[in-house]
């Protein structure tokens, strides 16, 4: 099992355990999914340093910083990852 499997592994796991509604502390696991998932797409973009995997880098810290709560004014953490990400993909 290669480490990008086991990631999306690891992100089935909490978007099931998020959508029965299991919750630990302030730890937001939808975020917890997405930076995995994230991350898995980082990992096979670590060959190559372009803008793309610097934006997938940039998601991938973002949705860490949602998942442990951190929080800025009222910006969205999980959007603005998203959005880093679907740029990676658009550039």
């Amino acid at each position: 099992m290669s480490i990008t499997t086991f990631l999306l592994i690891v992100a089935l796991v909490a978007f099931a355990v998020a959508a029965v509604g299991w919750t630990y502390k302030k730890i937001d696991l939808i975020a917890v999914g997405l930076a995995a998932w994230a991350l898995s797409g980082v990992i096979g973009h670590l060959s190559s340093l372009s803008l793309s995997t610097i934006l997938l880098v940039l998601a991938v810290v973002a949705f860490v910083l949602a998942a442990i709560g951190w929080r800025y004014r009222k910006v969205g953490l999980i959007g603005v990852g998203l959005a880093l990400w679907v740029l990676s993909i658009l550039v």
